[in-house]
Parts: C-alpha cells; sequence; structure tokens
C-alpha cells in the first residue's frame, strides 16, 4: 500500500487558497522556463547514458523534494504521498503514436536507470496508449524534442480535484555558452502557488548542474 499523510486542511495556513481554487474560482497555472542543461550532456555522453531518462529521473528526485507537488484527493481528504512516481510518454516511430509508463521512483540514480530499462523493454512491442496501469501516486512528462519553444500550455478541460503536475521538455539548444532546454510545468492552484514552483525549478536546476 502506497504511504501518505492526510492533511489538516482547517489548520492549514493555504486553507482559504485550497478552498478559493478548487471550488470558488477553479484554476491552474502553467509557465515555461529555460533550464540550464549544460552539465548534463557531456555526463550523457561520457557515461554512455540516454538523455531522456536521466531528465526524467532529475525531474523526478526535484519533485519528490517538494509537498506541494505530491498531493492528491484520496476517500475526501487532502493527502500528500510519501513518494510519487512519473508517467513519462515514449514515442512509437513506426505509428507516430505514443504510449504513456511508469517507473518506480527511487532516489538511486542506477536503481531508477535499471528499472526505466526494464520497463521500456518491458512494453517495447506494445502501442497501447497505457500498456501498464498507472500509479495512482504520479506526476507526468512529457517531451517534444522536435521544437525549441518559448512558451507551452497544457489545456486540460476538467482537472477538478487532480492535482498532479505535468512537465514537457522541449528541443534544447546552445545559447551563449549554454545548453538551455525549455521546460513547461502545469499546477493545480489549489495545492501549488508561483512561489512553490521557483523553488521546484531551483532545485531541479541545482540536480542538473552538479549531476
Amino acid at each position: 500500500m502506497t504511504a501518505y499523510k492526510t492533511v489538516n486542511i482547517e489548520k492549514w495556513n493555504r486553507k482559504e487558497h485550497f478552498d478559493a481554487y478548487r471550488d470558488a474560482i477553479k484554476c491552474g497555472f502553467s509557465l515555461t522556463v529555460k533550464l540550464d542543461i549544460s552539465a548534463v550532456i557531456p555526463f550523457v555522453k561520457e557515461q554512455g547514458f540516454k538523455f531522456y531518462p536521466v531528465m526524467i529521473y532529475l525531474l523526478s528526485k526535484a519533485v519528490n523534494q517538494h509537498p506541494e507537488f505530491k498531493m492528491a484527493m484520496k476517500d475526501g481528504d487532502l493527502i500528500i504521498w510519501d513518494s510519487v512516481n512519473p508517467v513519462y510518454t515514449v514515442l512509437h516511430q513506426d505509428t507516430e503514436t505514443f504510449s504513456a509508463l511508469s517507473v518506480p521512483y527511487t532516489d538511486s540514480f542506477q536503481d531508477f536507470i535499471a528499472s526505466y530499462n526494464a520497463v521500456l523493454q518491458r512494453n517495447e512491442n506494445n502501442r497501447s496508449f497505457l500498456p501498464e496501469k498507472a500509479p495512482k501516486n504520479h506526476f507526468n512528462i512529457s517531451a517534444l524534442p522536435w521544437i525549441h519553444f518559448e512558451s507551452f500550455n497544457l489545456n486540460i478541460a476538467d482537472f477538478t480535484d487532480y492535482f498532479a503536475p505535468s512537465f514537457t521538455f522541449g528541443k534544447y539548444q546552445t545559447e551563449g555558452n549554454k545548453i538551455l532546454m525549455p521546460l513547461a510545468i502545469q499546477v493545480h492552484h489549489a495545492v501549488c502557488d508561483g512561489l512553490h514552483v521557483a523553488k521546484l525549478i531551483n532545485t531541479l536546476q541545482e540536480f542538473c548542474t552538479t549531476i
């Protein structure tokens, strides 16, 4: 059973904000940043890893540092999962469709990459949208490696009580002496403010710099 703790909303310092953005003014927000991955690219090339799973690991590690990105509703209660797992898209070149796969999060880089490779191999011939059941404690990752975008917005028709954040990687390119990659983030405002997104980005940038 996946572990979590329950938030006492009545005593929570964001109770008014939670109620407002959950019920009165249902809203989320999105923004796009340019992530400096100048240290990630040589690491991937020198170590022989694939770029995508390494970025999934770094993002997963950052997300799991911040409770605002691990929230969900369960049996009428607001909860914070002890950990959340990435659900990420993989492209099928032959059909130009994608599948959504998931790997259990672990702080161990080697174990995470091994699990990623095992999941990919297990589903390499499966063209289903969701080959395996996604975990309840999850967040979302997709990629547009063909486009270096300045802004990206994911339009969700109804995300009532769906608090899992969504992230989209874009095509990286060299700008000056840095390698920058666009990263779009979409969150539910009931559980997350701009300050929390900024803290997450700072954490992720640190992980990308010190890899």
